[in-house]
């Protein structure tokens, strides 16, 4: 004969499920708040604005570092070409 189930074991069986649910998802609340804790705080992040500007900084800089290297390179061939240059 089959066990009868009564209404009192069919609450019983569903609070036991609903516990151990709640309990995973406070563990899983737990576990998002230490990951968050070590993220980079998003506030300290660059605005595509300010990675824009930063941007253009290093291509002035490129640019001025080629110019500069260009009026080495020219000075070099000049002391080559036609002896030690006066400043």
């Amino acid at each position: 004969m089959a066990k009868k189930i009564t209404l009192e074991g069919k609450v019983d069986a569903l609070t036991s499920i609903v516990e151990k649910g709640l309990a995973a998802v406070a563990d899983d609340i737990g576990a998002l708040r230490r990951d968050t804790a070590t993220k980079v705080d998003l506030e300290k992040l660059a605005t595509k604005e300010q990675l824009a500007a930063l941007h253009s900084q290093v291509n002035s800089i490129e640019r001025q570092l080629r110019g500069t290297k260009t009026e080495i390179r020219l000075a070099d061939l000049e002391e080559k070409v036609f002896g030690k240059v006066r400043s």
